[in-house]
């Protein structure tokens, strides 16, 4: 994919960012359902197509962001927008505020909401394979790619 991360708004210091990128819809999970059996949370995983080695985010909506996500389907490959900002614990963070067509209020606290990035390399002993390493912290080809993961 060309698009990689495009920044919607340029922030200076610490202020919020936006970005928009695309990511590929892997699995979606209901959590909760109404009386009637519809939805009213949903879990989301979607995989990062243009940022190098695995990453992954996951993503919990409410009822509106349930009916919403339905449009789409396993697969897909969807715009997404991402606001990146100053946590109050001394880090930058990022989350999801809209997928495809589809809003999600960001709720910060939310026990649903994460991502999953990692960098994995194969380990050897006398030549031969004998499993990989993975790094969860982003590396420099990551946030080259896309911003939005940096931490510091």
């Amino acid at each position: 994919m060309c698009a990689l991360a495009v920044p919607l708004l340029i922030g200076c210091g610490r202020k919020e960012r936006r970005f928009e990128s695309v990511c590929q819809i892997v699995r979606r999970q209901v959590v909760e359902t109404d009386e009637h059996g519809v939805a009213t949370q949903i879990d989301l995983e979607l995989e990062w197509d243009p940022c190098p080695e695995d990453q992954y985010q996951m993503v919990r909506g409410g009822a509106e962001f349930a009916r919403c996500i339905a449009r789409y389907h396993d697969g897909d490959a969807v715009p997404v927008r991402v606001s990146h900002w100053w946590d109050e614990r001394g880090y930058f963070t990022w989350d999801v505020y809209q997928v495809g067509d589809c809003r999600r209020p960001i709720e910060v606290n939310s026990e649903g909401s994460f991502e999953r990035s990692q960098e994995c390399q194969d380990t050897a002993s006398y030549g031969l394979g004998n499993g990989y390493v993975c790094n969860r912290r982003p590396f420099r080809r990551l946030v080259n790619v896309c911003p939005w993961m940096a931490r510091h």
